[in-house]
């Protein structure tokens, strides 16, 4: 199901997620979130968190625990420390085989921001509880000059 505050935001939506192998989408909310709200209906919000307080997060908290939801070639490219490959597109079945903690923080990390906030609905469906976007993704972690971290036998070639 798709939220969007208009018919060009639903195509958008509905085009990157296909490219990511979600090809699923069941519909969308007529008038988005704000129609929601006007119903009366409770709305759940995810924390949007720049990559900034990201590092300060990943500095100050060893028991933050990070998804990198992009493609596995993307994640091998360069990722935030500590973060975890777990593609989009797998997330629903992956997640229930990596023992993660559904009652600690959890940011979700893309490439750009768009990836990881449709993880973090996945992950509310799973349970999860205090889950972060990271807006900007990956590209705003890298143009922010921040360290990533690479597969070993990359590094090692």
């Amino acid at each position: 199901m798709i939220v969007a505050d208009s018919d060009g935001r639903i195509e958008e939506a509905r085009l990157r997620l296909a490219r990511v192998g979600l090809e699923n989408v069941q519909g969308y909310l007529a008038g988005g979130a704000k129609a929601w709200e006007e119903a009366g209906l409770k709305l759940d919000v995810v924390p949007q968190i720049t990559v900034t307080e990201l590092k300060e997060l990943i500095d100050t908290r060893p028991d933050l625990q990070i998804l990198d939801v992009r493609r596995p070639a993307e994640y091998e490219s360069g990722h935030a420390p500590r973060a975890i490959s777990t593609p989009l597109a797998k997330l629903g079945d992956l997640i229930p085989r990596l023992n993660w903690q559904r009652d600690a923080q959890t940011a979700v990390i893309c490439a750009g921001g768009y990836r990881s906030s449709a993880g973090t609905s996945i992950l509310q469906q799973l349970g999860f509880k205090h889950l972060l976007n990271v807006i900007g993704g990956t590209k705003a972690w890298i143009d922010a000059g921040y360290e990533v971290e690479m597969p070993a036998e990359i590094v090692a070639n």
